[in-house]
């Protein structure tokens, strides 16, 4: 698989300490917390998410072109010359339909990125309360994956790119968070065969599947970027390990294990370290803020390498689910 003479998209941590300035070419940052306390620009991008333990450190996307950043009505937008984010926060304390908001808002993010000629998406973070609450087809999780499936239209359906995503329940109280990347290039979708692609998963899991990809292969001139999905303990489409949170850990890393394997077969590229990343940074969605020394434990008997990791509170789709990670790197 050739690389393409695009800029490349990286992650990392931000070092706050005095006389370090900003880098340059930021295409945006994320910063967490429920009660920000730092002024945001443009392409601050507030996550309404609590760390578990240390305060997380801002997390800085990076871009090798030049970045410009504006807010357009309730969008707060960065872009380079292959790259767009876009993110926005609403209150969903007046909103009486939430599968129709969704739908409301997804159509105009996805009309964004084709008014500025990013067709391709890459990668989208939704965040929002009470992602278990209801029950059925009423869940709150699924009437968000409804609402979007009717946004995407014909858009999720396999030959497509779907993007790399994750949805995260938050505190009550918080708004309704979306951030989205997209590209002017094409990238590739990857899929892990020890899961059922969620665009395929059988009707019991809601009226509409899920409309995203298990990672999206970020393909530039300096690279190969992976970046994957928010996973979790699921074989085929069934949970596993239930009530285990280390057993649920290892088997969320064999995942990730997986989708490096397939992408570096279709990239006919090995770094040499196995199913490592390089550069690489995970995040941790962890239900139960107790269990956390135990998914460190079993996460740290894992790991060959040592990624930048932060631990978030957060509810995963599944009310059985304990945690759920999402990574990104070189491969």
């Amino acid at each position: 698989m050739a690389k393409s003479p695009v800029s490349g998209l990286s992650v990392r941590q931000a070092v706050d300490e005095p006389g370090v300035s900003r880098l340059c070419n930021e295409l945006f940052r994320f910063r967490f917390g429920t009660n920000p306390e730092r002024e945001s620009g443009d392409n601050v991008f507030q996550l309404h998410i609590d760390s578990i333990g240390q305060p997380a450190p801002d997390e800085i996307w990076v871009t090798d072109s030049p970045v410009s950043s504006e807010r357009v009505g309730d969008f707060a937008i960065a872009q380079c010359a292959d790259y767009l984010a876009i993110h926005v926060e609403i209150d969903l304390a007046p909103v009486a339909d939430f599968k129709a908001l969704i739908t409301q808002v997804y159509r105009e993010l996805l009309q964004l990125t084709r008014e500025r000629n990013y067709p391709n998406l890459v990668r989208v973070w939704n965040y929002f309360p009470g992602i278990n609450a209801g029950s059925g087809d009423l869940e709150m999780y699924r009437q968000f994956t409804a609402g979007r499936a009717v946004a995407f239209g014909g858009f999720a359906h396999e030959g497509e790119l779907l993007p790399a995503a994750t949805a995260i329940g938050t505190d009550e109280g918080t708004p309704l968070t979306i951030t989205m990347i997209a590209a002017r290039h094409q990238c590739r979708m990857i899929e892990n065969p020890r899961q059922t692609s969620a665009y395929k998963y059988p009707r019991e899991f809601g009226p509409s599947s899920p409309s995203f990809s298990r990672a999206v292969l970020v393909v530039a001139e300096s690279g190969y970027r992976i970046l994957m999905s928010g996973t979790a303990s699921i074989i085929g489409h069934q949970s596993m390990h239930l009530d285990d949170p280390a057993q649920q850990t290892a088997e969320t890393l064999r995942n990730l294990d997986e989708l490096i394997q397939q992408a570096r077969h279709a990239t006919q590229t090995s770094n040499g370290q196995g199913q490592t990343l390089t550069d690489g940074y995970l995040r941790i969605y962890i239900r139960r803020p107790a269990q956390v020394t135990e998914i460190e434990t079993a996460l740290r008997d894992h790991l060959v390498d040592d990624p930048n990791i932060v631990f978030l509170r957060g509810d995963v789709c599944r009310r059985e689910l304990l945690l759920e990670i999402e990574a990104a790197g070189d491969i």
